[in-house]
């Protein structure tokens, strides 16, 4: 059986590998469904990925959600590479804020069962899990560029429901002042509807959102443009202030943006704030270092 390596990112909104990207809702079917696209079938039960959000939980080992995303990542990435069998190294994360908490409780999640049988668009897969490794969402995915960063770090990883803010010193994390804030770009999202509703009587739907967070334009109505670009000028405004609020300073400490919603900053932080930032808006960027991370603890 081939080996692989392979990060799964599980996000309350996307999940994400190094070549792969949707959305992070499940719902448990009756049965099976007419079609089988981003449908899972694992022990008699099927699973439509992709529709929604998964929900906020205390943890996220607290349902199969999450092992049922993780197994679509794992499909997505082998059928890549035009297999429907391998050893696995997979690699997962958990918020730093949150290592000490959970680590052990993931780790006995992913572990209850070695051996994962499932179909996935009604293609069947055998999983065998050789490891698996838990590692520090954000930190794991900015290991490899640090050689770039000032001695005087923040990683601000933005996602979509927490914000979560690492500090580096001499690129060592400082697990004393790792902070979450309930800042992410869904609720940056709702405010944009209200004011929408509020202007229009209309919403727009996420995914015109989401493009104008990624591209920093979009192709509809000028008026409806405005008030995005509005919402997301005072979305990046609000996140730098509660950032100085924890008195990190822009000026002497060097600012890491990095995830999905790494790109609002791209587009619409004023440029006088840029002189100090990188921006790292690869939203597979914690997948791909999960990867890094396996690859060199295995020598390779």
């Amino acid at each position: 059986m081939l080996k692989r390596i392979i990060g799964v990112d599980v996000g309350y909104g996307n999940t994400k590998t190094s070549r792969c990207c949707f959305s992070s809702g499940v719902k448990k079917l009756p049965g099976k469904p007419p079609l089988s696209t981003r449908v899972i079938e694992s022990q008699g039960s099927f699973y439509a990925i992709g529709s929604g959000k998964m929900s906020v939980q205390k943890s996220k080992t607290e349902d199969e959600c999450m092992r049922v995303l993780t197994m679509a990542g794992i499909a997505e990435e082998l059928r890549k590479d035009g297999l429907t069998s391998a050893e696995v190294h997979l690699g997962v994360g958990v918020p730093l804020t949150r290592m000490g908490a959970e680590k052990q409780a993931f780790w006995d999640y992913y572990n209850r069962s070695k051996v994962l049988s499932f179909k996935y668009e009604d293609i069947s897969y055998a999983i065998n899990l050789a490891s698996v490794d838990i590692f520090p969402q954000g930190y794991a995915g900015v290991v490899a560029f640090m050689k770039d960063f000032h001695r005087s770090a923040l990683v601000i990883d933005i996602g979509s429901w927490t914000v979560d803010i690492l500090p580096l010193s001499a690129y060592i994390p400082d697990q004393t002042r790792c902070k979450s804030l309930p800042m992410g770009t869904i609720t940056c999202m709702n405010d944009i509807n209200e004011a929408l509703r509020q202007r229009f009587g209309q919403d727009a739907d996420e995914t015109t959102i989401k493009d104008v967070m990624v591209y920093g334009t979009s192709d509809i109505p000028a008026d409806y443009l405005s008030v995005i670009k509005t919402g997301l000028r005072g979305y990046v405004t609000s996140l730098m202030d509660q950032i100085r609020a924890l008195n990190f300073n822009p000026d002497l400490t060097q600012f890491v943006f990095i995830g999905g919603g790494a790109a609002i900053m791209k587009h619409f932080l004023p440029e006088a704030d840029m002189k100090n930032c990188l921006i790292f808006d690869d939203v597979h960027i914690n997948a791909k270092g999960y990867e890094n991370l396996i690859r060199h603890k295995l020598g390779g």
